[in-house]
C-alpha cells in the first residue's frame, strides 16, 4: 500500500486522493458551500446541512421518554439528549 505524507502536518494517507482531501478540510480556509439562509459558510456538505437545520422554527424533534418533555430544533441534539437520559 502507498502511504502519502503530508507536508503539513505530517499526516500519513493511503493515496493522494485523501491526501489531497485532508488538506483541503486541515489546511485551507476554502468554505464553498454557503447557507441560503444567513451569511455562514461551511467546509464540506454536512456541516451545512447540520447548520441549516438550525435554521428550523419550530422544536421539530421531541423526546419520547415519559414526562421528559424535551425538544429540539436539530435531531443531532436530540440524540445527544438521549445519551444523557
Amino acid at each position: 500500500v502507498n502511504r502519502v505524507t503530508c507536508a503539513l502536518c505530517d499526516m500519513v494517507c493511503t493515496s493522494a486522493s485523501s491526501l489531497k482531501a485532508h488538506i483541503r478540510f486541515r489546511h485551507c480556509d476554502e468554505r464553498p458551500f454557503h447557507c441560503h439562509l444567513c451569511d455562514s459558510s461551511f467546509k464540506n456538505a454536512y456541516d451545512l446541512h447540520k447548520h441549516v437545520e438550525t435554521h428550523n422554527d419550530s422544536d421539530a424533534y421531541s423526546c419520547d421518554v415519559e414526562g421528559c418533555g424535551f425538544t429540539s430544533r436539530t435531531l443531532r441534539t436530540l440524540r445527544q439528549h438521549y445519551k444523557r437520559v
